[in-house]
């Protein structure tokens, strides 16, 4: 349960806990100084496809560490911290020399799945430090040619709470692409539940074949779900409660105030027309079966997702560094045979991946990327899906701390938000 209740301004620390220099400037009652701006690490993250670790091991960095992974005795990913513990040498610079192992190109020592050394190869077999060193483990499970990778340091929670359940089933085709954006992982993630999509993507490919003109003036409601996830909530008989008045608005709308029209042209209605019956058979079907924690919105620790009837989109923002998130980008799809199971393959390389994310994400990357994160903000009361998932962040595994407030202080920004939106989190 979130709770919206005036108190004392958040606290502003002089340092950041891990030691590496002064916080930005002090922005009082401002919740976003409170996101670990490397991410949340009690969570299982998606890391690479199963299909890159082969006979080299391989690198990648998470929620800043520098992880390994490689196959293990059994042919499984298995991952350690990119470490050394002899002295600091980088796993992901050595080799793969012996089944299930890795190998420091330093000093050749050789090490398991689970961390224990086997070995120093310039040693000898009679090396007296094989079972007496481990390197740090990592837990892995791969699912639908994902590896992913517990971040905590404590034990692993039930991977199908942070997993969508499409990663499970026997049905889902999962096809995915990889992209970096030099921003923090929560300002890259907030690009989803507002109302930016007529404006940033009104020359993209998708907006022109099926266009999304309006929004309301005032946020859907939302809705937190088993404590992970923040959807739109739905009104009775299962249908989503929007503003009517706003789907029945003109293509183009006067603005008194700037004295002019906008959109200026009419001229992407002709796309309109062409994808028109392509879009209305879209309209009938039904939407994607999943529970409602993961029918759409943002879900714990770092994702969005979306329902395209025809498919599901869900998004990671994974904190790579302070500045640099990575982005894995899933679609899933069900084809029905082997036809369409090739078909989802083929078009998913010559246009899906252009038109979903090298154009249309990309107009993203472009408003986000010079966007600050650590100036005063005004919210919308369309930003309210942002206010929700927020104080999520902050309930979420490893942020809670015994005997803290159960929620922060209502901020100056969410006030408005909250109360033009009428939908306070509860």
């Amino acid at each position: 349960m979130v709770e919206i209740e005036d108190r004392p301004a958040i606290a502003v620390p002089e340092a950041r806990p891990d030691g590496k220099g002064p916080v930005a400037a002090p922005r009082p009652n401002d919740i976003r100084q409170l996101i670990p701006p490397l991410g949340l690490r009690e969570y299982w993250y998606p890391a690479l496809e199963d299909g890159r670790v082969k006979h080299k091991p391989v690198g990648v960095k998470i929620c800043g560490e520098d992880l390994v992974f490689f196959r293990g005795k059994d042919g499984e990913v298995a991952c350690l911290w990119n470490v050394c513990p002899h002295r600091g040498g980088s796993f992901m610079h050595g080799d793969c020399h012996f089944e299930g192992t890795v190998t420091c190109p330093y000093h050749g020592w050789t090490f398991d799945g689970d961390g224990n050394l086997l070995a120093v190869l310039p040693e000898g077999p009679e090396s007296k430090m094989p079972g007496r060193v481990k390197a740090r483990k990592y837990p892995t499970r791969t699912h639908k040619g994902m590896v992913f990778v517990w971040m905590g340091d404590g034990e692993p929670a039930p991977i199908e709470e942070d997993v969508p359940p499409e990663f499970f089933d026997d049905t889902t085709l999962q096809l995915y692409n990889v992209e970096y954006w030099p921003v923090t992982w929560n300002l890259a993630l907030e690009n989803g539940g507002d109302a930016h999509v007529p404006y940033v993507h009104r020359n993209s490919v998708r907006q022109l074949m099926g266009p999304f003109m309006w929004s309301s003036p005032v946020g859907g409601p939302q809705k937190i779900v088993n404590g992970r996830a923040v959807v739109i909530a739905r009104g009775e008989g299962g249908g989503l409660r929007i503003n009517r008045a706003m789907t029945k608005q003109p293509y183009r709308r006067h603005f008194p105030q700037l004295g002019a029209h906008w959109p200026k042209h009419q001229y992407r209605r002709l796309w309109t027309w062409i994808w028109a019956p392509g879009r209305w058979n879209v309209a009938r079907l039904p939407a994607w079966d999943c529970p409602e924690e993961w029918r759409g919105g943002h879900h714990l620790p770092g994702m969005y997702r979306g329902d395209h009837k025809t498919n599901f989109i869900t998004r990671w923002c994974i904190p790579v560094t302070e500045n640099l998130s990575r982005n894995i980008e899933v679609k899933s799809v069900r084809p029905g045979n082997w036809v369409s199971h090739i078909w989802e393959r083929l078009s998913f390389v010559v246009y899906w991946r252009w038109a979903m994310w090298l154009n249309f994400s990309y107009q993203d990357f472009r408003a986000v990327k010079p966007q600050r994160y650590d100036t005063p903000e005004h919210l919308s009361p369309t930003d309210i899906h942002q206010v929700y998932w927020r104080r999520l962040v902050l309930q979420a595994r490893g942020m809670k701390r015994p005997g803290a407030d159960a929620a922060p202080p209502t901020t100056d920004a969410e006030k408005l938000s909250i109360e033009l939106s009428g939908t306070p989190p509860s």
